[in-house]
């Protein structure tokens, strides 16, 4: 599904393959989000959306004398309209490229068994194989592809929240996915919970380097 050229191709071969890639497909949503319905149809939003911002921002910016801040708000809203317009979707999506470079290397089959006996973690929409962990409605990523698991801290206004990730590094490049958030607890708490979520990954991890260390 790298291009449109491949988003069918697995379709094409029918049987069973197509059956399989419509099984990960459909639980990372890939076409759903990617498809070129979806595509054309987040165009358009993307450009009446820019198109709405530029024409506000020039107005404000003819009735206030805060000149400078809506002449920034116009040009980022016509980029806005000019990405949308030209760019978007012209470029493999980050998800489906990961998907299906995994999906090429590895095999469909291999994939898809992984799939089918996976485990959810409590409450989340993170699923774990033996081989890969699954985020559904999003995209998969091989176990033994992470580099750590760890509290992800993000900064704002109104403090700190706390989540929940786990980062690979694979051939696609560096990716981080949250687990789930962490916010609202005391910092003992926020770790013992943490150690819970990932406790699943990290006993594959473990159970993959000894079955590497083995051969």
């Amino acid at each position: 599904m790298s291009d449109r050229k491949e988003e069918i191709s697995y379709y094409d071969l029918g049987g069973r393959e197509a059956e399989m890639y419509r099984a990960i497909d459909e639980f990372l949503a890939l076409s759903k989000r990617y498809s070129p319905q979806a595509v054309r149809r987040k165009r358009i939003i993307g450009v009446v959306a820019g198109i709405i911002g530029t024409m506000a921002s020039a107005l404000f910016m003819l009735v206030t004398s805060m000149v400078l801040l809506f002449l920034i708000s116009v040009l980022i809203s016509g980029w806005l309209v000019v990405y949308f317009a030209f760019s978007y979707g012209k470029r493999p999506f980050p998800d489906v490229l990961r998907t299906d470079t995994i999906i090429g290397a590895d095999g469909l089959e291999n994939v898809y068994n992984d799939l089918m006996h996976v485990d959810c973690i409590s409450n989340t929409a993170v699923y774990v194989g033996d081989e890969y962990i699954f985020k559904k409605n999003r995209v998969v990523l091989r176990i033994r592809d992470i580099e750590r698991t760890y509290i992800r801290v993000e900064s704002s206004d109104d403090g700190n929240s706390y989540y929940a990730a786990v980062e690979v590094f694979d051939e696609t490049g560096r990716l981080s996915i949250d687990i789930k958030p962490l916010s609202g607890i005391t910092k003992n708490k926020r770790q013992q919970k943490f150690e819970e979520l990932v406790r699943p990954i990290e006993e594959k991890r473990y159970r993959l380097k000894k079955l590497e260390d083995q051969l």
